[in-house]
């Protein structure tokens, strides 16, 4: 039951906000009247107080202040009186003179050891000493990033590929861990601030530079707010996992702590405390740290991550952090130093990376808020417009510390690298593995991963696209593919323009013509009939295809921070392939053939992601996510008759999907759907619920349906897992080597179609409605094999075939830390 209490006390946010106490008034004798200089005040429990003045008055101002006032003074009673915490206060003490007899002296054993006491202290200043306590605070801030190239054995210096790359040989260094090659820098400078009523924060970044990777905007991840490690906060979130601070409401639960020294540091006395696991597989720190003797605040602190913790790709990591009094009673982290050691493999001769950080932070200004219109902005972090555009002058200016000769070195290689043919081909091969499109100057070819498949019409198809590079521009990007099937002997094409017309902040116009085959009802993010790895791991063939021919033109717009809107227009031909067909009952009643469905759909979509952040290319980026739920609400509107649109309809459909982090218990992410589709339209043009008819585990689809099992046009939808981390397996000694993780899941739609869509077209032998009974499948699984590999057993509760097996096993590959 006290373990249950301190992990509810664990998950509850501290809702006390630390304010300044202020007394004063005036101390005198009780008998006589007189007042008294010279008199000892401190707030109990404390080291915070005063003496009085010459004439008995005082005051005392203090964050650190508790609800008792303690008085000594040679020749009285010790006197202790309450006061209003958070408040300002004016009291009038006057003390007893003690008498001439002195009480017995008891000696008796501490009940607590000192580093508990000591930590029990700390815990409890917390909210005083952690900086988001003040009204507003301000102060610039530099960050250096480099990352190296490790693990480099000492044949690396005799190998052909390195010796062609020349200038390499002359920047390798190397540590107690060997040699390593520096290969990336970054800087940048920013303005950070910060104000507690209502919370706002603010961040202009004036300089930021990158040596070393081309064509991604990332500088805004240059900041203050994408790398602060709080170690005042219960939980520190590292590589998308929440680790147990030192610091933790809890910490009884998690950690051991031992009193090793006391000193003076830069003029202040401190305890330095070590502090060590408990127990083998929570994410967990290992180190030490020096505590001030009077506020109990943190002044150094170094923790390297416990050598057990159930992480990938990361073979260590270390932090150290220094704080400083900016102001008296105002504790602030004016440096702070990164560093981790990254390898792709367990166990591998495989090159890893280091990546190390710096952070320094100077110029504070503390308490001195703006107008609440100042901190409004569109984004996390403000990039100036000329943020990349700064000299060496600046640089040298305004870098906090100059760059050693290492990280002057860097730069120096990686531009001199730049017109080395044999760096630009692994470039290339790098960046082919990753995106499937191999460069060549002005333009890029692919797919690698769509060269070469099959389905049951096309038999074995080929395929080829090209788009533009960056090299040709980096606003417009124009985009064909071509592709044959050998058995259909019929060409496929497609081609397509992109054009950022907003560069500052993001506006994507596209306009498209494609002619293909295509499986209705797949995931959107199943592999396609084309993939070459799609169709090896298919449980089922592809017999019941679609030449969709389709022509668009839409834009995504980012409206302020956090709100991004969709907008186009798509006109559509359906003719069914395979052993599909599309029929209907005519006026008398005797089915009819129908060739091909057309359809004209205007689409528009708002959503919203607080705080959601992006990595982005020109033209692509990527979701980081959010800790908050992302919402999206779409309205599509089908209009009859234009340009031979068959129906006219309505659908409109909200989601809500949200990665909930839950600390020790590990995290959920689950995904909400419901829509409902207006008017009247075919079955392919309703909601087809998504199948999956391979062994490679969808997420977003029901692994256990197949291909347009279901269709609705009411429906509501849930998808979940629980990624349990390494909760349960790290218990398990044999297990816990492996870093294996449970994961579970749950995945149901309940839905119904309306009987007036039958009129459009008849629904197939192999598609059912739902009848509002809900379709329910659950998983479980084991996911971190080899690192990369997930396993899920899946079971269909409902909706079961007599004769077909309603069990399965899914695979997929997982790149998570």
């Amino acid at each position: 039951m006290r373990r249950i209490l301190h992990l509810f006390v664990w998950f509850l946010p501290i809702f006390s906000i630390a304010q300044k106490t202020v007394v004063s008034g005036v101390i005198t004798d009780a008998e006589t009247g007189e007042r008294l200089p010279f008199v000892n005040l401190k707030f109990q429990d404390t080291k915070s107080g005063g003496t009085t003045n010459l004439e008995g008055e005082f005051l005392i101002e203090s964050y650190y202040a508790t609800d008792t006032l303690e008085i000594s003074f040679v020749g009285y009673e010790l006197t202790k009186v309450p006061v209003d915490v958070g408040k300002t206060q004016e009291i009038q003490i006057a003390l007893q003179p003690t008498s001439g007899m002195l009480n017995d002296i008891i000696v008796e054993a501490p009940d607590e050891l000192p580093s508990e006491r000591l930590m029990r202290l700390v815990v409890r200043n917390k909210p005083i000493n952690n900086r988001e306590k003040l009204d507003a605070y301000q102060y610039e801030t530099y960050n250096k990033i480099q990352l190296d190239l490790n693990n480099i054995g000492d044949g690396f210096d005799d190998r052909k590929f390195v010796q062609k790359l020349g200038e390499v040989l002359d920047y390798l260094d190397s540590n107690k861990q060997g040699k390593y090659l520096p290969m990336i820098l970054s800087e940048s400078v920013s303005r950070y601030y910060f104000k507690k009523n209502p919370k706002r924060k603010k961040e202009i970044m004036d300089a930021t530079h990158i040596t070393g990777v081309e064509n991604l905007e990332v500088s805004q991840f240059m900041g203050e707010m994408y790398q602060d490690i709080n170690v005042y906060d219960n939980l520190i979130f590292l590589f998308g996992k929440q680790f147990i601070s030192p610091l933790n409401n809890s910490y009884k639960l998690f950690y051991k702590y031992y009193l090793a020294d006391s000193a003076f540091i830069d003029n202040q006395w401190c305890y330095k405390l070590t502090f060590t696991p408990k127990r083998k597989g929570d994410l967990t720190f290992e180190g030490e740290m020096w505590i001030h003797d009077t506020t109990y605040a943190v002044k150094t602190i170094t923790g390297d991550i416990s050598p057990w913790a159930n992480l990938n790709y990361v073979r260590g990591m270390r932090f150290e952090q220094e704080f400083d009094q900016v102001e008296p009673e105002v504790w602030m982290l004016t440096r702070e130093r990164v560093i981790v050691d990254f390898q792709l493999l367990r166990k591998s001769k495989i090159y890893g990376f280091y990546g190390r950080k710096t952070t320094m932070r100077k110029d504070f200004v503390i308490n001195q808020p703006y107008d609440d219109e100042f901190y409004s902005s569109d984004s996390r972090v403000e990039v100036a417009y000329d943020a990349k555009e700064k000299d060496q002058s600046y640089w040298r200016d305004h870098r906090h510390e100059p760059l050693s000769e290492d990280e002057k070195g860097v730069i120096k290689m990686v531009d001199t690298l730049a017109y080395n043919p044999t760096f630009r081909f692994l470039q290339n091969a790098g960046y082919m593995l990753t995106t499937g499109h191999y460069r060549l100057g002005l333009i890029e070819v692919g797919n690698l991963y769509n060269l070469i498949s099959y389905n049951e019409v096309e038999g074995i198809r080929n395929e080829i696209s090209v788009r533009t590079s960056n090299k040709f521009s980096k606003r417009i990007e124009l985009a064909g593919r071509l592709a044959y099937g050998w058995s259909d002997q019929q060409i496929k094409y497609g081609v397509g323009m992109r054009y950022n017309i907003t560069p500052k902040k993001r506006g994507m116009l596209a306009v498209y013509y494609r002619n293909d085959i295509e499986q209705l009802g797949m995931s959107p993010n199943a592999k396609e009939v084309g993939a070459t790895f799609g169709t090896l791991l298919r449980t089922g063939p592809l017999d019941k295809l679609t030449s969709v021919k389709k022509t668009g033109v839409n834009l995504e717009k980012d409206i302020g921070k956090d709100l991004i809107l969709y907008g186009g227009f798509e006109w559509k031909s359906y003719t069914p392939l395979g052993i599909a067909d599309y029929k209907r009952y005519d006026n008398e009643g005797t089915v009819r053939d129908i060739e091909n469905i057309k359809a004209s759909e205007f689409t528009i979509k708002l959503r919203w992601g607080k705080n959601e952040e992006f990595i982005s290319g020109q033209f692509d980026r990527i979701s980081l996510g959010s800790r908050f739920p992302i919402l999206s609400l779409q309205a599509i509107f089908g209009v009859k008759d234009l340009f031979n649109s068959d129906y006219n309809y309505q659908k409109i459909e909200f989601q809500l999907s949200h990665k909930a982090r839950l600390g020790f218990f590990g995290a959920i992410h689950y995904d909400i759907q419901a829509g409902h589709v207006f008017g009247r339209a075919a079955y392919p043009f309703l909601k087809v619920h998504p199948g999956n008819q391979s062994y490679w585990l969808q997420t977003e689809a029901f692994n256990n349906m197949s291909f347009f099992e279901f269709v609705s046009d009411r429906y509501v939808s849930l998808m979940a897992e629980h990624h349990w981390n390494g909760l349960l397996f790290d218990r398990i000694p044999g297990i816990r080597k492996l870093k294996w993780r449970m994961v579970t899941a749950v995945r149901g739609v309940a839905g119904d179609l309306g009987n007036r869509h039958l009129s459009e077209m008849i629904l197939p032998d192999v598609t059912h409605s739902l009848n509002w009974k809900p379709y329910v499948e659950v998983g479980a699984g084991i996911e971190n094999i080899f690192n990369y590999l997930r396993i899920e057993f899946t079971w269909r509760l409902t909706h079961r075939v007599p004769g077909v097996n309603n069990f399965g096993i899914r695979a997929r590959l997982n790149f998570d830390f």
